[in-house]
């Protein structure tokens, strides 16, 4: 009789995993042979500021009826109660859900799902989302099952609220060093909270046009980083951050090099905090770096070209131009947004990328509620 056995370890690969969807994949692929009916599992975060749900990973991918999805947390009252009581939520027969108005019930109840089983994270006694699992059979989360399910789930929100703490904690300490220009520079607070929704309703809609192939996890990065690309500026003298007029050519010179101090800064901060198993940390570098690139090669500051220049810095340069246009500065007055996106459309023709800019115009409803909810304090 053999004393010593060496055993695989099913859950070793989530070591070498890049991405929070290769993470739940795994996770998924295990607990599918212990409970064969879980068909789907799906994580979705919550937007504390505007009190919504946003779709962002689901395994498999192709049994996830919902994508590139949001809507508010208000509108589904058992998930409210879920929230509040801290406590988890059996649906043995979704049936029930059959005539309800809601996009996302008619889509599981549509695809086929019969049962569900939601749970609640947090993170510092916060929402931050909930975990969805879903089998194709009518009472399938029962007893035994529950017994799995429940030991998984817990085990899956702390694996995947360690990584996302990472990703908030670099982008909270990058945040905190760019509120400190806010005496002096104008383009902070509420300029990050539009800088970040202009940029994921970019993204959402250059996927649903067929435009580009983003998830949702990677359209979540993008989100995130995108207010973090003027980081570089506090390289900048504050005299030139705090000139009320517009700068002159040495002076201007000078401003533009806070594209490669931005992207020295988050390369420092990725390689001293060991950040580098970010998902889709590249991101930050290439936003911070190439946001004032231009398609024709006029930008700054490697003169790239077209798709030479990233793609999530090429949003992101749309939604900067966009809120700086239709804000006002002490040189100037705030563009109306008619006019802003008159100016995006012939920015189109060379300099800025034309999907980026038709992505953001088509939404005119949308951009007006991100500027009243986070519209500058005077």
């Amino acid at each position: 009789m053999e004393r010593i056995v060496f055993r695989e370890d099913p859950l070793a690969r989530l070591g070498t995993a890049s991405t929070y969807q290769e993470k739940l994949t795994i996770v998924h692929d295990v607990l599918k042979k212990r409970c064969s009916g879980i068909d789907r599992i799906s994580i979705a975060l919550y937007d504390n500021q505007t009190h919504s749900l946003k779709t962002f990973i689901a395994s498999p991918v192709t049994e996830s009826p919902l994508k590139n999805y949001e809507f508010s947390l208000d509108e589904a009252s058992t998930l409210c109660k879920i929230a509040r009581d801290s406590i988890p939520r059996i649906v043995n027969d979704l049936r029930i859900y059959e005539d309800h108005d809601s996009i996302h019930s008619h889509a599981i109840v549509g695809h086929g799902f019969a049962s569900s089983y939601t749970h609640p994270m947090y993170r510092n006694k916060e929402l931050a989302g909930f975990v969805f699992l879903n089998s194709f059979h009518n009472r399938y989360f029962r007893d035994r099952v529950l017994e799995q399910v429940e030991i998984f789930v817990h085990l899956l929100t702390e694996m995947i609220m360690r990584d996302l703490d990472a990703t908030y904690a670099l982008v909270a300490a990058m945040r905190t060093s760019i509120s400190m220009l806010q005496t002096h520079d104008l383009e902070t607070g509420t300029h990050l909270e539009r800088m970040s929704r202009y940029t994921r309703l970019i993204a959402r809609s250059l996927v649903k046009q067929g435009i580009e192939q983003l998830d949702d996890e990677q359209v979540e990065q993008i989100a995130l980083f995108s207010p973090l690309h003027d980081v570089g500026k506090i390289g900048i003298p504050e005299r030139i951050l705090q000139k009320p007029t517009q700068l002159d050519r040495e002076e201007r010179k000078v401003m533009n090099t806070h594209t490669l101090l931005g992207r020295q800064i988050v390369d420092d901060l990725i390689s001293n905090f060991g950040f580098e198993q970010i998902p889709y940390i590249d991101y930050l570098g290439h936003i911070a770096e190439l946001h004032h690139e231009a398609l024709d090669g006029s930008g700054y500051p490697h003169g790239l070209c077209g798709r030479e220049i990233s793609l999530e810095a090429r949003i992101v340069a749309v939604s900067d131009v966009f809120d700086a246009l239709t804000t006002a500065r002490p040189y100037k007055r705030a563009w109306t947004n008619e006019h802003a996106f008159a100016m995006l459309q012939l920015l189109s023709l060379d300099k800025l990328d034309k999907g980026c800019v038709n992505a953001l115009v088509a939404y005119p409803d949308e951009v007006s509620q991100i500027q009243h909810q986070f519209a500058d304090l005077n």
